[in-house]
């Protein structure tokens, strides 16, 4: 077969044109490596300049989740005496107390921003799969200001929250104590009357006594007694019986005993010194080891690139300009 000769000249001649071409850019740029590596070193010094001049920053991280029972225990405590029988289950108790320290966290992460403060304070779920697992980092100037601001911070945020919780806490004491309070004070004025009236009932029944001249019981059998019979058992046993009736405590039912325990109750836990924290660490503050700004290698490597880049262009554009002229 013979091969077809007229499209290989034009070919070779362009592949020859492209090497002659890349040979004079190879050319232009040796013969200007001097002007090449003072761009190179112009960018290398601007470069190590900034790489260690700029402000460092490093990241101090914690995990935190929900307290434990033991952290919630005396609150836990508290619900229990003040809501017998209805109070919070315990989970219950440090999901609401993590939540609450979640909203502060966010709330003290945009005062931050807000005072346009230099380091952020950033907190985010741990995993899709369980949102009580929170990673909270904060930035700082050197990595011990990062690890102690970070403590401060989550120190400060949980302080503040579990004062709050106990304040409301207080003032659902205070609240039970004047509830159970005013039931004692009903149940009292309640059993004075049901007093008042059996007091009432048995002078009436002396009255009658007195006056059908019976001194002593005409009854045989006391069981089935009524008010309308009372009489019958004479002056001489009723007036024994108005006399210790008078002198005996209010007739007050067991619900009246159990409301005085519970308002000693409240007002015990009130006198309390409650300890609470609204979340439990997993991972304490870390001593941040590496920092993540400025990349002092990596500067300088982009620095040399970009260097050398320049000073290329600035050799290939003055050598196309003199050879336009």
């Amino acid at each position: 077969m013979s091969k077809d000769t007229n499209a290989a000249p034009g070919s070779t001649e362009r592949t020859q044109t492209e090497q002659i071409d890349l040979i004079d850019i190879i050319q232009q740029l040796w013969a200007g490596k001097l002007i090449i590596s003072i761009f190179v070193i112009i960018c290398v010094v601007l470069g190590a300049a900034y790489a260690f001049t700029a402000q460092e920053k490093w990241s101090s991280v914690a995990i935190v989740t929900l307290p434990d029972s033991g952290q919630v225990s005396a609150y836990t405590q508290a619900m229990s005496v003040l809501y017998p029988g209805a109070s919070p289950v315990v989970h219950d108790i440090q999901l609401g107390f993590f939540n609450r320290f979640q909203v502060g966290l966010a709330a003290l992460s945009m005062q931050l921003q807000n005072q346009k403060a230099k380091n952020a304070l950033t907190s985010k779920a741990l995993s899709k799969d369980d949102p009580d697992q929170l990673l909270i980092s904060y930035v700082g100037d050197n990595a011990t200001e990062a690890q102690e601001q970070l403590k401060s911070y989550l120190s400060k945020v949980d302080s503040s929250i579990a004062k709050d919780i106990d304040s409301d806490l207080i003032t659902n004491i205070d609240s039970r104590i004047e509830e159970l309070n005013s039931d004692i004070n009903s149940m009292e004025q309640m059993a004075q009357k049901k007093k008042e009236l059996r007091l009432k009932v048995l002078n009436q029944a002396l009255v009658i006594a007195e006056q059908s001249n019976i001194k002593t019981s005409q009854l045989q059998n006391l069981t089935g007694i009524t008010d309308d019979t009372l009489f019958m058992l004479g002056s001489n046993a009723l007036n024994a019986m108005i006399k210790n009736y008078k002198n005996s405590p209010l007739p007050l039912s067991e619900d009246y005993y159990n409301a005085v325990q519970n308002l000693l109750a409240a007002e015990s836990i009130k006198q309390d010194k409650r300890i609470l924290s609204t979340f439990s660490y997993i991972m304490k503050p870390d001593l941040p080891v590496r920092r993540d700004s400025p990349k002092r290698l990596i500067i300088l490597i982009l620095s040399v690139i970009i260097g050398g880049a320049l000073g290329a262009g600035y050799v290939l554009l003055k050598d196309m300009f003199r050879r336009n002229r």
